[in-house]
């Protein structure tokens, strides 16, 4: 189980996060709902160490490990001049993978310059590469942003194989309905907390929130 415990980020004498709690069972689909700012990229850059945090976040009783967590960011980053071959190369040696599967799903062009790839395009690269890490804690801070039809329901079915190998996914969307499709449950952050907790079968009375 992934544990977050009283969560607390600050910059400059603000709070952004202001004691967020959250448990989230193996198998299980949790989406981060939220208003602009209501800090659900900050919940994300602390459950991956990338940024200062105050509180307790643990996996299987033990502090959340860097090296447990793969992160699908919303914006990606990419070396100037790399194919999307070589991107996915870097990959081979944590987890030997055939990533055609995925690469002929997503119809991508490898022996071009990942540069010269559309954002959804790039987004279906840098998810690829997510899932070859094959780590047992997933975030995808909007993974649907840029992705053509076909490529949402791809995405749909991956999701759905990572729930099935047991693994905690945690999803922000402002698309509501994506959520609907993938969440087990869907949490809504205000306020810098956790404000509600929403079940599938309640889920209809988040139509009538504004986000």
């Amino acid at each position: 189980m992934l544990e977050i415990k009283n969560l607390q980020v600050e910059f400059k004498n603000q709070k952004v996060l202001n004691g967020v709690d959250l448990s989230i069972e193996e198998g299980n689909i949790v989406g981060i709902l939220g208003k602009n700012g209501a800090g659900k990229t900050t919940l994300f850059d602390s459950l991956y160490q990338s940024i200062r945090f105050s509180g307790d976040v643990n996996w299987q009783n033990r502090s959340l490990k860097r090296s447990s967590v793969s992160y699908l960011e919303t914006e990606n980053y990419f070396y100037p001049y790399i194919t999307g071959e070589e991107y996915l190369s870097y990959f081979l040696d944590k987890k030997e993978i055939d990533f055609r599967e995925f690469t002929e799903k997503f119809n991508l062009p490898l022996q071009k310059y990942v540069q010269y790839y559309s954002s959804g395009m790039k987004k279906k690269l840098a998810l690829i590469g997510m899932l070859m890490l094959d780590k047992p804690v997933n975030i995808l801070d909007e993974p649907f942003n840029g992705v053509d039809f076909e490529g949402v329901h791809i995405l749909y079915d991956i999701i759905k194989q990572l729930k099935s190998e047991n693994k905690v996914v945690i999803i922000s969307s402002h698309i509501i309905e994506t959520l609907f499709h993938t969440c087990d449950k869907i949490a809504v952050l205000q306020n810098g907390k956790v404000d509600k907790i929403y079940e599938k079968h309640n889920f209809t009375e988040l139509n009538t929130l504004k986000f």
